[in-house]
Formats: structure tokens, C-alpha cells, sequence
């Protein structure tokens, strides 16, 4: 039987946004190359997304299939990668890297439909270290964000490629690639616990539903709005207390500034469930005063101080945050969180330009996607009474604003 030569990769990047710029290889037959000095081609940046998205998925679990698929009517990576299997011998350091080898480990389609398969029988997850700025990422939420940085310098959205894999143990999962779930393998296997609570026919009833989305990405099935009572505040506060744990604010101080100030809560719904909300609060000048100068925690904000400006504009805003049901995690559902979110924002006169929002990251993740909005460091987390750094974004105008999420795939209209 013939034995199948194992692949090592190593992907070396630089730089905000990361660049491409050493591929290191070496196989098992004793057969190393190296493709060092890339420039920011089309082709490089293709690689780097897809063996980045590839090294996030690394398990103790054995995969028999990884599938990128791709839009037809759009230019992708996949698309990308695939036509320089068709090129000539010595056309780009990548598709010659190797002698060839490199660009094989990338498959075409064996049937109808557009995407690429990785080989997995020579190369698995683990075997792909990605380096940036000579540090190893191995926490699969700092690869997928590694991962969405390359691909937005390229202008390709994540939102619009799906994954298909599958383990050698049985498990499935089928998501797009932007924020794919690392806790739960098969994607709406489970409800957090803090669901327990929902009758036997209700929980049974959102599963299916669920699984119908996850499945589909019938994104058109999801609606944002305001949480219109207290018993939709308690699933929120849920989703928000299994997302954040200790980190989340009490549901006392929830219920203060939801009731203070209701507009500062935009949920989103499938159908009539709450499925997540984004979090965008009024700051009086002396909060605000206070939160940048590392003197107030996120629970020390006190709903009577924002009261005051359901009437009047408001320059501080400060970002509670973005939380979603796991199961959403990795669906269209966010783009249409922030997208519809923030428009509903921005047609309010209560926000008063030039403004200020300020936030807190209480992730890695959560300060990825705050500095992927332009939002720069406040403080570090050793000066905040919270231990969490604080961020902010300084908006000249409204048309900066509108611009800026733009720039990032909202759609605003």
C-alpha cells in the first residue's frame, strides 16, 4: 500500500492588514521548499485566507472533508486558487513552490458547484502553524480573525463562503466561514444552558427552526427591533449572561438602562425569538469623563444618566456590546444585526455630532472586530477597574460614519 507523504506548512505574516510573506513547506518524503519575499497578489492573499481558515479547525478530531464553496457571480478566493492550478510553470513563486506540490494540496471540483477541497489526506489542520509577526496564533478565534482581516484587504467577505466539513468520527458541520463556531462542532446540536427554563414543545419548535436557518442561512427569516417587554429583556439578559459569564452586568442594571433609555437596545428576532440584540447606550460628559480616565465601571453606569437623553442628543455613546445565540454564530445573522442595528442608530436625532463611542473588549475577539471598526485604545486592561481594555472611535460627522460601515459590508440603506 502506497503511503501517502504528510505535509507541514508554515505561513509567516506581517503587518496591519497581514501580509503574506514566507510559505515554508516540508513533507515526510523529506522534500522542503520555501516561497519567501511574496508581494500582495491576489493569489497570496487567496492562500493565506483559505490555509488560515483551514488552521482554525484543528481538533483532536481527524477530518475526511473540508470544503470551501463559493458564489458563482462573485470573485473569490476559491476562484482565485483554483485557476492558478491552471497556470504555467513559473508564473507565481506559490504555484511553482515545491514544484508543484504546494498548489495540489488545493483540489477542484469533483462534480457540479463552485468551491475547493483541502487534501486531506496529506494535510490536516494541525499541520498548518500560521505565524504573524513572529508570533504563533493557535487560538482558533484569533485565526478566524486573522483570517477575515486577509480576506477584507482583498475585498472578499467571509459572510459569502461556506464550509463544509466532515470528521472521520461522524461529526458534520456546514456554516459560512465568517465566525465559524469552535465550541460546538455540529452547528444547533445544542441549546445553552440558560434555556432550560423553555417548555419541551417551545425549545423543540426554535431547534428545528434553527436548524432550518443554520442550514439555509435564511437570513430574510431574521428582523431587528426593540425589545418590547420585560420577559423579551430576560432572554436577552440570558444570552448575554451564557456569552459573557462573570464579565456580564446584572440583570437589575440591564432592566435600569433598558427602561431608562429603550432605544438603546436593537434586538434581533427569528420570528418572534429573541435571538441576539447590539447595545449602543447614552453617555453623559461626566461618565464618559470618568470611563476614559479608568474611574468608572461598566455596572457603576446608572440608567438615571441617560434618561435625560431620549429627548436630546447625546456626543458619548458607549457599546455594551454584540451577542448572539450560538447557533448563529457563523451565519448572515450578525451582518444583519449591525446592518439593521446601526441604521435604526443613525435615523435617530440622538446622536449628536462630532460624538465619541466608547467600548469595552472583553474578548480577543471582541477587540479584533473593534479594531477592525477603526476603534482605537483608550486604556489597557491593567488601568480599568473592569481589567478589560477600553476603545474608542472619534466620528467627525454622520457621513464618516456611514462611510466607515460601508467600508465593512453593512448595508445601511
Amino acid at each position: 500500500m502506497e503511503v501517502v507523504p504528510q505535509v507541514l506548512l508554515e505561513l509567516h505574516l506581517r503587518g496591519n492588514p497581514p501580509a503574506l510573506e514566507t510559505i515554508k513547506y516540508s513533507n515526510s518524503a523529506n522534500r522542503s521548499d520555501v516561497a519567501s519575499g511574496l508581494q500582495q497578489r491576489s493569489l497570496n492573499k487567496a492562500v493565506a485566507t483559505a490555509l488560515t481558515l483551514f488552521a482554525a479547525h484543528s481538533s483532536c478530531q481527524r477530518l475526511i472533508l473540508f470544503r470551501i464553496h463559493s458564489q458563482d457571480t462573485k470573485p473569490s478566493f476559491v476562484r482565485a486558487i483554483l485557476s492558478a492550478k491552471h497556470e504555467p510553470q513559473g508564473r507565481s513563486q506559490i504555484r511553482d513552490l515545491a514544484h508543484g506540490l504546494f498548489i495540489q494540496l488545493f483540489l477542484k471540483p469533483a462534480g457540479a458547484g463552485h468551491y475547493l477541497d483541502i487534501d486531506l489526506t496529506r494535510l490536516q489542520p494541525d499541520s498548518v502553524k500560521i505565524m504573524l509577526d513572529g508570533q504563533l496564533l493557535d487560538d482558533q478565534t484569533a485565526l478566524r480573525d486573522l483570517a477575515n482581516r486577509i480576506a477584507a484587504n482583498a475585498n472578499w467577505d467571509l459572510c459569502d463562503y461556506r464550509l463544509e466539513i466532515h470528521s472521520s468520527e461522524g461529526q458534520q458541520a456546514n456554516h459560512t466561514a465568517f465566525e465559524c463556531p469552535s465550541t460546538d462542532f455540529i452547528i444547533g446540536n445544542r441549546f445553552d444552558s440558560s434555556e432550560s427554563l423553555l417548555d419541551n414543545p417551545c425549545l423543540a419548535a426554535i431547534r428545528e427552526a434553527l436548524r432550518h436557518f443554520c442550514a439555509n442561512d435564511n437570513h430574510r427569516e431574521l428582523r431587528v427591533g426593540p425589545v418590547r417587554s420585560p420577559a423579551e429583556l430576560e432572554d436577552l439578559w440570558a444570552i448575554d449572561n451564557t456569552a459573557y459569564g462573570e464579565a456580564s452586568i446584572t440583570y437589575e442594571r440591564f432592566h435600569d438602562w433598558w427602561s431608562s433609555f429603550p432605544l438603546g437596545l436593537r434586538a434581533l428576532f427569528f420570528k418572534n425569538r429573541v435571538m441576539g440584540a447590539i447595545g449602543i447606550w447614552p453617555l453623559s460628559n461626566r461618565c464618559a469623563r470618568l470611563l476614559k480616565s479608568a474611574q468608572l465601571k461598566e455596572s457603576q453606569l446608572m440608567g438615571r444618566t441617560m434618561r435625560g437623553y431620549i429627548d436630546s442628543p447625546a456626543r458619548f455613546w458607549y457599546v455594551s456590546g454584540i451577542v448572539l445565540r450560538p447557533q448563529l454564530i457563523g451565519s448572515r445573522a450578525i451582518k444583519v444585526l449591525m446592518s439593521q442595528g446601526i441604521a435604526s442608530c443613525l435615523k435617530s436625532p440622538n446622536i449628536a455630532f462630532p460624538c465619541e463611542l466608547l467600548a469595552l473588549a472583553y474578548s480577543a475577539h471582541g477587540q479584533a472586530l473593534l479594531e477592525g471598526f477603526e476603534f482605537y485604545r483608550i486604556q489597557n486592561a491593567a488601568a480599568m477597574p473592569d481589567h478589560v481594555p477600553l476603545f474608542g472611535l472619534e466620528l467627525e460627522n454622520r457621513e464618516q460614519l456611514v462611510l466607515l460601515l460601508k467600508g465593512k459590508g453593512l448595508d445601511l440603506e
